[in-house]
């Protein structure tokens, strides 16, 4: 019996002290201005030339959806027209530029073209991220219909698969382009800016996932710094450029393994629950959101979400993100042998000599190219997870 009247006793000060939690992140977006996420990023663009856009995982479709909206704004179209971003290989760039501009192609010439992108976007036999085909697609369907087309930069380090010939040739072009990538990839956004600005052309949306995006270097818990994208072009536009973080769990290692947290232990997205919101967009400074101390990753630096970000936004909670992953045509058949010895090089480069065992057998590699051209739908690892994360905190 005491047991029980103990427990009822703890329970209302349990509630009490998670309702305390997340009660002045609700007192703060109840005096903010309300804002959509789409108008709040368009609108940097009439204080700012460049906006930073922290991606989510790079599979996750609603973000692209965003991306969407932003694009086919009349604002956007009619003063921005310029999007760079990490996927994609830089030599891709003037022919993919181009071609997103043609007008009224054939369906399947398209289809097929869009696809060829795809398979060719980076130093990985194929990118398998559905969201990258949806945003190409997006992008051309845009420029299909407007006056004002939208020019699109990718600006990954250099990679050309024509040119890897043997594991030799996969090792000297690969370790090139990881080593040294974040500067490669902000000195490419630089050269291409150079050139559309000379052209009075000076705003552009920058694409970048996680750490890339970051205005700020990382340390390392053991003391490694870990050089960012968004480090070099905040140092290079100055109070030109403003970085946004969308709203996303944190990928984490844990036991050997990769793994999901909410921000802020749920906190944030308690906060955007309760209060009903799925759209929203406001600065850090000045905001509680702000001055939290950043969990995106472990690091020594003594930072806060207002140091590494100058913006948030909110779009969609976590039950309405979708991750895709492959789709129908991703491995074409014109494009099957070329996968395969692609898949072969890499193995051998890795080492990995239970794959390449697996490879010889002609079922698993009917199966393996099924299983590449059948569209896949997932939540996060570790979803339920996620939800109790967010759920634990409740305002009555």
């Amino acid at each position: 019996m005491m047991k029980s009247i103990l427990i009822i006793f703890l329970l209302p000060l349990f509630s009490f002290s998670q309702n305390s939690e997340i009660k002045p992140y609700i007192d703060f977006l109840q005096k903010v201005e309300k804002k959509s996420a789409k108008d709040y990023i368009v609108e940097q663009f009439k204080e700012h030339d460049i906006v930073i856009l922290c991606e989510r995982d790079h599979s996750e479709i609603s973000q692209y959806e965003l991306i969407k909206e932003i694009l086919s704004d009349n604002y956007f179209k009619e003063n921005i027209r310029n999007v760079f971003t990490e996927i994609g290989v830089v030599n891709l760039q003037p022919e993919i530029t181009k071609f997103l501009k043609t007008r009224n192609l054939d369906s399947i010439y398209l289809e097929k073209k869009l696809n060829e992108y795809q398979q060719n976007s980076e130093m990985y036999p194929i990118w398998e991220r559905y969201s990258y085909h949806y945003f190409l697609r997006t992008i051309y369907d845009i420029n299909n219909s407007s006056e004002n087309q939208i020019s699109l930069y990718p600006s990954d380090s250099e990679f050309d698969w024509k040119k890897v010939k043997s594991v030799e040739d996969y090792a000297r072009e690969y370790e090139i382009e990881i080593e040294p990538r974040d500067s490669l990839i902000a000195q490419n956004i630089i050269n291409q800016y150079k050139k559309i600005k000379s052209a009075n052309n000076k705003k552009a949306l920058i694409i970048l996932n996680f750490r890339h995006a970051y205005k700020t270097h990382l340390i390392t818990p053991n003391g490694e710094i870990v050089e960012n994208a968004g480090k070099y072009l905040s140092d290079y536009f100055g109070h030109k450029a403003v970085s946004i973080l969308i709203n996303r769990p944190i990928f984490f290692r844990k036991d050997n393994d990769w793994s999901y947290k909410l921000i802020q232990d749920g906190k944030w997205d308690a906060t955007f629950k309760y209060l009903n919101t799925e759209d929203n967009g406001f600065d850090f400074n000045n905001s509680i959101f702000g001055n939290d101390i950043f969990d995106l990753q472990p690091t020594k630096n003594e930072l806060k979400y207002k140091n590494v970000f100058d913006g948030f936004v909110f779009y969609k909670p976590i039950e309405k993100h979708d991750l895709i992953d492959y789709y129908n045509g991703l491995i074409s058949k014109d494009f099957e042998k070329e996968f395969f010895r692609r898949l072969l090089i890499q193995l051998e480069y890795f080492e990995n000599s239970s794959m390449l065992e697996k490879l010889k057998d002609e079922n698993f590699r009917k199966k393996l190219l099924t299983e590449l051209n059948t569209k896949k739908i997932r939540k996060y690892r570790n979803f339920e997870f996620l939800i109790e994360s967010r759920d634990a905190y409740k305002m009555e």
